[in-house]
């Protein structure tokens, strides 16, 4: 009985950049965009115009099956907030699709750039935070700085919300772009941004062709194991994954996931475009390791 891979990329969709001041939404800032590993390629891109954008922030616990009490995440995000300083030019590079997207094809009429940060952290009943990391998935170092910052100084002034019955609560909490900031808490809200928009066809990135998966584990192809490994992380624009990117989102077994950082190591994408302008894009992909029957 032989065992198979298969692989299915959906792009994620976020969008983003700005500035804020005490709480309240600071006026829209322009945001200068050329990648490091895309200077040349992007710059022959010109905006078609900008969007208005609003930066939100969302917590909630890493163990899904614990619920945060209904105040928690509206009193962390204001203390956040409150300590949170936004570079004042923050250059993108890492692109979504924007407007008309057909999911089928994985293509969308326009495209823009994205910035955000996905945090984790471990609260404890004396307002202190523990074990502060963050990823910089958007490839905008100095806004995950600012995050991780203003995490430490919640931490040092002893304001994180207690919630009751729980020793420590590992959280994860996600700063990025929501489209639809308007159904959104005002409490949940961080900044005002502007991104440039790009009217030509956004494609995204692809497993090429003919590229074999992660190796199947030797061990849990004999013990008919199965897995299903989702993953977050960022591509360049030449193809290969960033490392420091990955990000584990489910799986069960550590093999498979060994497996597939793996091949995560080697693989090159068929990188995300803006008509035939490759650029860097986060995606999000599900490997799933199954016995042939």
């Amino acid at each position: 009985m032989q065992a198979r891979f298969l692989a299915m990329s959906v792009l994620v969709a976020p969008i983003i950049a700005g500035a804020m001041r005490d709480g309240e939404l600071a006026q829209p800032q322009p945001v200068s965009h050329p990648a490091r590993d895309t200077v040349s390629c992007l710059d022959t891109l010109h905006a078609s115009d900008s969007i208005n954008v609003i930066v939100t922030m969302s917590v909630r616990p890493q163990d899904r099956k614990f619920a945060l009490p209904p105040d928690f995440e509206g009193l962390f995000a204001q203390e956040f907030r409150l300590r949170l300083k936004v570079p004042g030019n923050l250059p993108l590079s890492v692109m979504q699709g924007w407007g008309f997207c057909d999911s089928r094809e994985d293509k969308c009429s326009g495209g823009a750039p994205i910035i955000g940060t996905h945090a984790f952290a471990t609260a404890h009943p004396d307002g202190t935070l523990s074990r502060i990391a963050t990823i910089d998935f958007a490839l905008v170092p100095a806004l995950s700085e600012s995050v991780r910052t203003a995490l430490e100084m919640v931490s040092k002034d002893k304001t994180v919300p207690s919630v009751a019955g729980s020793d420590s609560l590992p959280l994860e909490m996600f700063i990025l772009v929501d489209e639809k900031a308007d159904t959104i808490p005002i409490f949940r809200h961080l900044f005002r941004a502007r991104i440039p928009h790009y009217r030509g066809k956004f494609t995204a990135a692809e497993w090429p062709k003919g590229a074999r998966g992660p190796r199947y584990p030797m061990i849990a192809e004999r013990a008919r194991a199965e897995d299903s490994v989702a993953m977050n992380f960022t591509i360049r624009s030449d193809g290969t994954v960033i490392p420091e990117t990955l990000e584990i989102r489910s799986a069960h077994y550590r093999d498979f996931i060994r497996a597939v950082f793996d091949r995560m190591t080697t693989i090159h994408y068929v990188p995300a475009r803006i008509g035939s302008c490759p650029v860097p894009s986060w995606v999000s992909q599900n490997f799933i390791f199954s016995m042939r029957r």
